[in-house]
This record gives C-alpha cells, sequence and structure tokens, in this order.
C-alpha cells in the first residue's frame, strides 16, 4: 500500500521539483509566508539582524548533507503520510532535482531558424579548433546560465538568447570592450543608464548579473518588436543599433530588394554576430557528436540573493561565505570598492550552497560586536601621507590609492578625504554618506605656447589670451619684431594646487610660483578657487565619444575590480569611476542602437 502510494506521488514530486527550480536564483524566508502570499513573497533573503533569525531561512537547493547547514523544510500538513514515507518523498524530490540538466533545458528551448550561410560553418570551426577558449566560457557560465535561462523561459523568448554572452563577453562579467561596453551584455555607459544600470563611483551595474540581464532581456524585447518580431534583424540591432537597421531595411525595400538580415549592408562586425550564436547553437545542440565536453551543469540555482541593509567589507563577506575574494567577485562584480555600501547596492549573491554558512557566520560576527565595515571615510592630517595611512590600516599603498581611484604617482596633501580601513570606529554608517575621495594636489603646468598669426601685433596677441601686454612681455621680453609662426609663451611653468571634488570636478586653489610651491593645502571650506581659465593645463575634459568596436570584446584589465583582489594575486590599479557626462554610443558599437 505504502509503495502504490508513493508511486502515486511521485508526478507531485516532479512538479515539486519544477516549482522548486523557479526561484529564478533567490530564495526567501518560508517562516510566515502563507501559500496565498506566495506569489507575491519576497524574493530575497534579509540579512538577520541577530542571530536567532537564521533559523528562519530555508535550506538552499544543493546544501542538503552539509554538516551545520540543515534548516527547517515547510511543508504543509501530511497527516495521511507516515514519517518514512515523507523521507522517502524527499529522496524522490532530491532525485528528480539531480538528474535535470541545465544544457537539456537549454535545448529544448531552442526556437530561433537556421541561417542560411557560410558563415555559420565558418564560426563553428573557429570554436571548435578551439577547445580550451570553449572550455573556460561554459565553465565561466556555469554560474550565470541558470539565472539567465529562467528569466528568458519567464519572458516566452527563445534559449538561444541565453548564449548571446558567450558571443558578446565570453560570459565574462568584467569584460571591458574599447567602446566602453562593459559586462555579460556589453552595455556601453549611456544606453545602460537608458535601461537603469546605475553606473557610479559604488558599482556600475551593467556588471551585475542580475540587473544587467533584466536590461538586455528587456532591450532584445523592444527590438525584436521593432523589427516586426524578426529575431536575426533584432539581434543586428543589439549590435549595431536599431537606427542603423532600420536605415539599412528601408534603403534595400525602397530600391525593391529583400530586407531580412542576410540581405541588408552591414558592418563586419554585425555580419558574423548572429553567425556566432548560431554556431554555438549547433555546438550545443551536438556536443556528443562533435566530441564537446560540456561541463556538468545541474538544472537548479547556483547562487541565491541576498538583501544587505547594512555596509559590509567585500574581503569579510567572502571569508563568510567561505569563498576566495575571486569567487566572490565574480559572483558580484558590480562592485568597485573593497567595501561593499549597502544604500549604493544592497545585493548581494551568494552561492546556494553556501547561503546558510553565510549567515550563520553573520550572526556570530555581529553576538560579538565585530567590525563589518572598517573602510571609513579619513582626512589627512598635516605631515602625514598615504603610505601613513596604508600602513596603519595593513594594506598596500597601492591597495589604498587603487580603491580610491587616485593614479600613482599623484602628490596628495593634507586636507584630502578618502576611504581608508580603520582600527577605531564609532560609527560604520558613515561610509553610506560616503560620494567619493575629495583630493588635494600638487600639479606642474608646463609653459603654454601660441603661434604668431599674420598682422598679430602684442596687443591682439595678449587680448586673445587673456593678458595686459605688460604680462606678455614679462613672459617673452621684447615683442617689436613678431613673424607669422614665431612661438610666444602665454603661461609660464608652475605648480598648483588643485582641487578634485567628489564629482571629478577640478579646481585650481592655488598657483605658486615655479619652485616656491608649499606642501599643503588650504582646509577645504576655506579655499579661495582661482579661475581655471589661468590654466588651460588642468582643466577638465569631457569625455570623447566611444569608439566603434571592431573586434572581440577582451576581458577588462584588472582596474575594474575592486582593489582588494590584491589577495588573490590581481593587479590593484585605480578603479574606473563613471564618467559626470555618459560617452556618447556609437553606431558599430553593441546596444547603441537606441541613439542610432
Amino acid at each position: 500500500m505504502r509503495s502504490q502510494l508513493l508511486r502515486s506521488l511521485q508526478p507531485l514530486a516532479v512538479a515539486i521539483s519544477a516549482l522548486g527550480l523557479a526561484a529564478c536564483g533567490t530564495m526567501a524566508p518560508l517562516t510566515g509566508t502563507d501559500s496565498s502570499d506566495a506569489a507575491t513573497a519576497a524574493t530575497t533573503i534579509p540579512v538577520p539582524a541577530t542571530p536567532a533569525a537564521t533559523a528562519e531561512v530555508a535550506a538552499p537547493a544543493g546544501s542538503a548533507g552539509i554538516p551545520g547547514t540543515e534548516a527547517p523544510i515547510a511543508r504543509s500538513p501530511t497527516s495521511s503520510l507516515q514519517q518514512d514515507e515523507v523521507a522517502t518523498l524527499d529522496e524522490v524530490v532530491r532525485q528528480n532535482l539531480e538528474s535535470q540538466d541545465l544544457w537539456d533545458r537549454i535545448r529544448r528551448g531552442f526556437a530561433m531558424p537556421e541561417l542560411d550561410t557560410r558563415l555559420v560553418a565558418e564560426k563553428e570551426r573557429f570554436y571548435l579548433q578551439r577547445p580550451d577558449y570553449l572550455a573556460r566560457m561554459f565553465e565561466r557560465g556555469s554560474r550565470y546560465l541558470h539565472h539567465i535561462v529562467e528569466e528568458i523561459e519567464k519572458r516566452g523568448m527563445p534559449t538561444e538568447l541565453a548564449l548571446l554572452p558567450f558571443v558578446e563577453s565570453a560570459m565574462n562579467p568584467t569584460a571591458l570592450s574599447s567602446a566602453k561596453a562593459a559586462g555579460l551584455w556589453q552595455f556601453i555607459p549611456s544606453t545602460g543608464k537608458q535601461y537603469d544600470l546605475s553606473q557610479n563611483w559604488w558599482v556600475d551595474n551593467r556588471r551585475d548579473v542580475v540587473q544587467s540581464t533584466r536590461a538586455a532581456l528587456d532591450y532584445l524585447q523592444y527590438v525584436y518588436e521593432f523589427n516586426n518580431n524578426d529575431w536575426f534583424l533584432a539581434l543586428a540591432s543589439y549590435n549595431w543599433g536599431e537606427g542603423a537597421v532600420s536605415r539599412a531595411v528601408k534603403r534595400n525595400r525602397t530600391a525593391g530588394r529583400p530586407a531580412g538580415y542576410l540581405d541588408i549592408r552591414m558592418p563586419n562586425e554585425t555580419r558574423h554576430y548572429v553567425p556566432k550564436l548560431i554556431a554555438l547553437k549547433h555546438i550545443i545542440q551536438n556536443a556528443d557528436t562533435l566530441g564537446v565536453a560540456l561541463p556538468e551543469l545541474p538544472d537548479r540555482p547556483y547562487f541565491v540573493t541576498l538583501e544587505k541593509t547594512r555596509p559590509i567589507d567585500l574581503k569579510l563577506a567572502a571569508e563568510f561565505a567561505q569563498m576566495s575574494v575571486a569567487d566572490f567577485v565574480a559572483l558580484n562584480p558590480a562592485h568597485n570598492r573593497p567595501v561593499i555600501s549597502a544604500s549604493a547596492n544592497n545585493m548581494l549573491k551568494i552561492p546556494a550552497d553556501r547561503i546558510d554558512y553565510f549567515l550563520a557566520a553573520m550572526a556570530r560576527h555581529e553576538a560579538r560586536e565585530g567590525v563589518f565595515a572598517s573602510w571609513q571615510p579619513y582626512t589627512l592630517k598635516d605631515g602625514e601621507s598615504i603610505a601613513d595611512v596604508a600602513r596603519r590600516g595593513k594594506v598596500t599603498t597601492a591597495e589604498l590609492l587603487g580603491a580610491n581611484s587616485i593614479a600613482a604617482g599623484t602628490r596628495i596633501l593634507p586636507g584630502t578625504r578618502i576611504l581608508a580601513p580603520q582600527t577605531a570606529i564609532t560609527d560604520e554608517m558613515k561610509v553610506e554618506a560616503f560620494k567619493g575621495p575629495r583630493i588635494y594636489q600638487l600639479v606642474n603646468v608646463k609653459a603654454s605656447y601660441t603661434r604668431v598669426r599674420r598682422g598679430d601685433t602684442p596687443v591682439t596677441i595678449a587680448r586673445r589670451h587673456g593678458l595686459t601686454v605688460a604680462q606678455l612681455r614679462a613672459l617673452n621680453g621684447s615683442l617689436d619684431r613678431l613673424r607669422p609662426g614665431q612661438s610666444v609663451m602665454i603661461r609660464g611653468a608652475a605648480t598648483q594646487t588643485v582641487l578634485v571634488t567628489e564629482t571629478g570636478e577640478r579646481r585650481i586653489i592655488r598657483n605658486h610660483n615655479s619652485g616656491t610651491a608649499t606642501a599643503s593645502a588650504p582646509a577645504a571650506g576655506a579655499a579661495q578657487v582661482v579661475p581655471t581659465r589661468a590654466a588651460p593645463a588642468v582643466r577638465s575634459k569631457k569625455p570623447q565619444a566611444a569608439p566603434a568596436r571592431r573586434s572581440q570584446t577582451t576581458a577588462a584589465p584588472a582596474a575594474v575590480r575592486p582593489a582588494v583582489n590584491r589577495d588573490v594575486n590581481t593587479k590593484a590599479r585605480p578603479v574606473r569611476a563613471s564618467t559626470k557626462q555618459p560617452v556618447a554610443p556609437t553606431r558599430s558599437a553593441s546596444l547603441a542602437g537606441r541613439s542610432s
């Protein structure tokens, strides 16, 4: 009787398994949530305020059997089942979970037509001749693919799109193109802002897996509808821009020619773009036949999303999750700094099988009244150097400079306010109000010259450059015999005290005579600003338009990663800060289309 009952419950177990897999890579506490609230329950786990709160979090998929990670399982009343029958049912659910393969799920969702061009076979050969490259891409993708597939299926989109980050970034969330396109989905700054991807001193959500996937699928849905439900033209728009594709289609139709993806004129990058995607589709479809070893990829969430209500050092968060800093950053690549601000981005991604460790470690640390955010705002005092601050904080000078996006060799003056590790902390939440460093620095300015034009006189030259004739003569001596093309000095070499504000604006605080520069800066609130007109060499420059992306995206240098990565043998160079003004999109850069 019992075995018959279990057989009848197997379909139910499979259904329960399927429902469990629809969690989108996020988990919510089960305590206090009844079935009527299930559809609207929060999709994140809040960080517990007390150690006791950890008992209210359900164990994630994949954590069963790990000592010390067991958590209560929420079940409906089971008065008709004995305890051993429930255990057997749990085993059926577990086996169903383990038997699911994400590659199979991706294959079942393929829905795009074939593309009749020799370029597909050419791209297949390209990938198959580079098995190590394929293996690295697929291995990186194992962290992110489940979430991407879940989001694609929710929208009823073809699962070929889950392979697009392989084409865009080789599934590397820190990839950065020459056009400043970043992340798995390669958003340029302006389009990223258009799709609500925050880019500030603290975070760059173009690199955030969850946020960028949401934005990319929003954009793909838009260009699919814009191109009359043609996926190939939609993908061309994603790469080249919907405006450029629309004009190419219109030209063909006006001339009475076909206007499909293979018919319109386009840059070579876009011409090869869709064939790469279709080639990867064929490789995954026929992996066994082609001898391609796909990594084992269970169909269950790799990570859960944790809602964070307080700042925390990135290194400490990695320690709580029992991960290396490099692995932690691979799941949380949007964070620019060695401390993670709660107000700038309050979400953390933690491997599903480590979430219990993480929450328990958080609770223990809080019970001990440990410091969560040791990196705090700090103002340099008279006679104090960056090296002194770094030494006290037990970090290298390069790490400290990199954490604040300060170039090596910058001559920093007292009064500078930076983010630095501290030992005596009275209020950890002070870091939440920090918007960026405020830097006083000494800058050597070279002499500036102009060329004499035909018909110029000392009066016309002086007027053109905002000088008096006396000032011009003081710089050059006699100017009685001016010749066209002659070089005339309009600014002498000097040393200046410059303030770089939190927004990146540069202000001249003081001009020093050459060789008489002082070694201290005025207090930030009492500084007298000298007009920047007197020293063109230190004017802030507007960002230039992003160059067209012509070659395959390469991984971003270590400069875009948090400086704390020195602990895992990565370079500690200044972290890339977002510009005050978005980079202008180009027609041939990925996701530049909405401005085309």
